[in-house]
């Protein structure tokens, strides 16, 4: 029975474990496609936390490619070569096999350009033109104005001809040769997720009739030849990795019984390892920025289907963020490595704790979505990573409120060589975790909490829960400083104050007031912002959503970045088929339902049995701090104390304000 710390071999490679990291986008390069030191920083951090194997990210092959805004890397410019392997040099430090990911730039960029309103970008090709409005179904779901966008812009796909895929070729082979004259270990073709060389694969996208089309054994021709190509360019020891999804996760395309037939293909065509993955990002995004609504590990059927039908290793990946699950994937044959992205921007020793045996420190990742440069946990993690140092001047520091930011700022004040205390009204920490943690989908949000009061135990911070301490107490321990961290509270408008079926998002999820069956939303935000996700949390509980309705102009804006979060949920509203209504004002709530006016001033009345206001939570930080004035020469509001906003919002306030203690 194999184990996550056995050595696996890649062709002639040794791999001392089977963690591996993927390839994932970090924007931290410069306009000419080289890595900048936020780079290396990042890179570095994974490689010394104890991964065995990991892709540099997506690196684009065309040598025009290059200007303001370009933060991806190219490999296919010779002459960034040198910066390379500069950062193969650095990983190689630490033990670790690390390959470069090629990229061809195709309707991808093309799309996402159009998306902002550039549409210079020469890369609308594809091996058959195709209704692009299908092809990017995802935005035309997520963006109500991407229908115009293409119709208004005349977007087109343009099909290559055989001289053109010839040429794309080509780059794909001298591209491998600079990723090896830099030092890179192997290098993969990225074939997933709907880039270039899928499109090849995918039913949908290619409908050519020659010899590039047609037959599953016909559309592995394109990626059958590239593989050909590159290992000509590269000799003979390098391995050649190809990356696809193995299910597109949508109904015209791939299924597994067509990939195990593409992966049989591309065995017998030289590849020397396949990454298994799932998805396209223009079409099911959820496959690849995978949300907390998919449970970790979901798609691991797919690599462990695959494996049957190889004799070459096979990767496998799909939101693991539990090492102990990765293991037990490991062991029982389900795929040869597993690959952790997210989960090691989370925490990139992830790998190493587990093998020392310290699970409980392992920061896991939420599959929030929101920060994947720098996790939601740390702000001063991945691109930005900044070392934690003692303090000069030790401070006696008592913290009022155990949520996340008061939790945070008790930590890494104790880490800094501080005298710390907290103080939390309630009998239990973690402040509105453990609430949102009880929306469907939303469980795994309970594990930064968890993570931090397993912290504060080893630590051993004096943690008074059930107290709500008063200005003579909080007198009498004389502090330099007192953190104010009581969190928000949820609030509806006066108008409505005191009707008995007007309910808070809070109270809408604790379910300590009669709600009725036929419900109203208001808010179309998310993430304590509105209650898009609440809808969902209602309707799964058997609730009838009568209406979702809200002051915003667009559903979810707050998540637009996370594109697998927002597509999931509006996928789910779009089949819930429940009215939503933009731009409205809330009028009033009756006995008998909501009066509000729509987006054109009209005044609609939709019958239901109470509202769920989830608008703007209110903060009693000010009050708070008159109360408590004079008991510390600094008195300091943290998290929604300060201003209600987000977990990430919180964290960072507790991070910024104990690293700039002296």
């Amino acid at each position: 029975m194999p184990k996550i710390s056995d050595p696996i071999t890649i062709r002639n490679m040794e791999v001392k474990n089977r963690f591996g990291y993927p390839p994932m986008v970090s924007g931290s390069h410069d306009s000419e496609g080289r890595p900048t030191e936020a780079a290396f920083t990042q890179y570095e951090l994974k490689a010394k936390g104890g991964v065995g194997i990991m892709t540099y990210e997506a690196s684009q092959l065309d040598t025009w490619l290059r200007g303001p805004g370009m933060t991806g890397p190219n490999i296919g410019r010779a002459e960034n070569v040198p910066a390379f392997k500069k950062m193969t040099d650095r990983l190689h430090q630490h033990n670790v096999k690390v390959g470069m990911q090629m990229n061809k730039v195709g309707m991808i960029s093309y799309t996402f350009g159009a998306m902002a309103n550039f549409f210079g970008l020469p890369s609308n090709i594809g091996p058959s033109s195709i209704d692009l409005e299908h092809a990017t179904s995802a935005w035309a779901l997520m963006v109500p104005t991407w229908s115009d966008t293409i119709k208004n812009n005349n977007l087109k796909i343009k099909e290559l001809s055989v001289e053109e895929i010839d040429q794309i070729q080509d780059l794909y082979a001298s591209g491998a040769k600079n990723a090896i004259d830099a030092g890179f270990d192997y290098v993969m073709v990225h074939s997933g997720h709907g880039t270039l060389p899928q499109s090849f694969l995918t039913p949908y996208f290619n409908r050519r009739t020659d010899k590039y089309g047609g037959s599953v054994e016909k559309r592995c021709t394109f990626i059958k030849e590239t593989v050909g190509k590159i290992r000509k360019s590269i000799g003979d020891e390098p391995p050649i990795l190809v990356r696809f999804s193995a299910d597109e996760l949508v109904h015209d395309g791939n299924k597994i019984e067509n990939s195990i037939e593409i992966a049989q293909n591309m065995e017998k065509a030289g590849v020397d390892c396949l990454d298994i993955t799932q998805g396209i990002i223009l079409r099911s995004p959820f496959g690849i920025t995978i949300p907390s609504y998919c449970k970790p590990g979901c798609f691991i059927h797919l690599p462990e289907e695959i494996k049957k039908h190889v004799d070459i290793p096979v990767m496998g990946v799909g939101g693991v963020n539990d090492p102990r699950m990765a293991a037990e994937f490991i062991e029982q044959e389900k795929c040869d490595i597993i690959n952790m992205g997210r989960q090691l921007i989370c925490d990139p020793e992830t790998p190493n704790k587990y093998f020392d045996g310290r699970i409980d420190d392992i920061k896991r990742c939420l599959g929030c979505l929101m920060s994947c440069g720098t996790c939601v946990y740390d702000a001063y993690s991945g691109l930005n990573y900044q070392e934690l140092t003692p303090s000069a001047e030790k401070k006696k520091i008592v913290v009022i409120g155990g949520g996340i930011a008061g939790m945070e700022a008790a930590r890494l004040a104790k880490l800094r060589g501080h005298e710390v205390e907290l103080y939390e009204k309630s009998k239990k920490l973690g402040g509105l975790i453990p609430l949102l943690a009880k929306e469907f989908g939303k469980e795994r949000y309970i594990q930064i909490s968890d993570f931090l009061e397993t912290q504060l135990k080893k630590l051993n911070i004096p943690v008074h829960l059930n107290k709500e301490a008063t200005k003579d107490e909080i007198a009498f321990l004389n502090p330099d400083i007192l953190i104010l961290a009581t969190g928000s509270e949820a609030t509806i408008p006066v108008n409505l104050k005191g009707k008995a079926n007007v309910l808070t998002q809070d109270e809408s999820i604790l379910k300590n007031k009669d709600l009725g069956k036929d419900i109203v939303v208001w808010g179309l935000n998310a993430y304590w912002r509105g209650g898009l996700e609440s809808v969902v949390s209602l309707a799964e509980e058997g609730y009838n959503i009568k209406a979702f309705i809200g002051s915003e102009a667009a559903v979810g804006q707050v998540i637009a970045s996370a594109a697998g979060r927002r597509f999931w949920i509006m996928r789910y509203l779009r089949d819930l088929k429940a009215p939503i209504y933009t731009n409205a004002k809330l009028l009033d709530v009756t006995d008998e339902g909501v009066k509000f006016l729509d987006k054109d001033k009209n005044e609609q009345f939709i019958e239901a049995d109470s509202l769920v206001y989830c608008g703007s939570r209110i903060a009693n930080g000010k009050a708070l701090s008159e109360i408590f004035e004079g008991v510390a020469p600094e008195i300091k509001l943290l998290g929604d104390c300060n201003r209600p906003r987000d977990i990430q919002a919180a964290m960072t306030d507790a991070q910024k304000y104990i690293r700039s203690l002296k």
